[in-house]
């Protein structure tokens, strides 16, 4: 895999050659082998990585302990600016898949560079975004579970007997062949062209007649159960799925209303910093003008 120098990266695009060199010399070069884990879910987010050479997964666990990867990182992209904005633990692992090196910048550098470079600090907002929609997606393609799917995994033999049969004796063709079958039976009895089997009033085919009755309402009777399982499945699917995107929809809002707090945070201490500056500006140009009244 290539290795990206630091001024490819987006990130540090718009910086001169001596910004380059110089966030270069406080970010700390780490190296990981393939599997091994860069950073673990649940601990503290004390620095943030820019990949120069290799991929690794971003990874979180679903509620039944299964890995679901997030996104597949490379050369030039970033990771764990998320734990480090919110001050909250990391939310995610990331692994490496093969010979992976990073750069490394601590919390207090990084801040500093973000406030000291704005177009790196929108850059990171708009990252942060696509991958909290990217997010959302992935989960709920994780809960929209196809029913059908399922209905078709759970089934036993008897449930599909049962809907065949009831899908066969709830058809056209099995009324007009049973229509057939009875016009056919009454005539050849009543005309008498063959031996009488089953004379007027016809007891044999009452008889035939009432065991497909008495076996035929069961077994339709089993299908609708199994169909009224089913439809059961699907709200609770409908439920899940709507509470799943309720969570990560007010997941979504409470980190973007973090984010905007921190913005404004900065802008403020920005505003706060400039306005020093133009006082020490104002007040040295004051001292230098009473310097020349007082030598005069």
């Amino acid at each position: 895999m290539a290795e990206i120098e630091l001024r490819d990266v987006p990130l540090f695009s718009e910086m001169d050659e001596n910004e380059v060199a110089g966030i270069r010399a406080i970010m700390q070069e780490m190296k990981f082998e393939p599997g091994q884990i860069i950073i673990r879910e649940g601990e503290p987010g004390d620095l943030f990585y820019v990949i120069t050479e290799g991929q690794a997964d971003v990874i979180i666990r679903d509620a039944d302990g299964s890995d679901i990867v997030l996104h597949k990182a490379g050369p030039g992209e970033f990771f764990g600016e998320l734990s480090m904005l919110t001050n909250a633990p990391r939310s995610a692992r990331v692994r490496a898949i093969d010979d992976v090196t990073t750069l490394a910048l601590e919390r207090a550098e990084f801040f500093e560079f973000l406030r000291a470079h704005t177009h790196a600090a929108i850059d990171v907002l708009v990252e942060l975004g696509g991958r909290l929609h990217e997010n959302d997606r992935i989960l709920r393609s994780m809960v929209s579970r196809n029913v059908n799917e399922i209905e078709e995994e759970r089934m036993t033999f008897g449930q599909r007997v049962a809907d065949n049969v009831a899908d066969t004796i709830g058809s056209w063709r099995f009324i007009i062949t049973q229509t057939v079958i009875l016009t056919i039976w009454i005539i050849l009895n009543v005309t008498a062209w063959i031996n009488h089997w089953d004379p007027y009033p016809f007891i044999l085919l009452n008889l035939a007649l009432s065991f497909q009755a008495a076996y035929s309402g069961p077994v339709i009777m089993m299908s609708q159960n199994r169909q009224s399982a089913k439809d059961r499945l699907a709200a609770e699917i409908d439920h899940q799925v709507n509470t799943k995107a309720e969570l990560e929809i007010n997941n979504l809002m409470r980190h973007i209303e973090e984010l905007e707090s921190r913005i404004d945070e900065r802008h403020a201490e920005l505003k706060n910093l400039i306005g020093g500056e133009k006082m020490k500006k104002r007040a040295s140009t004051k001292v230098r003008k009473t310097q020349r009244k007082t030598s005069k």
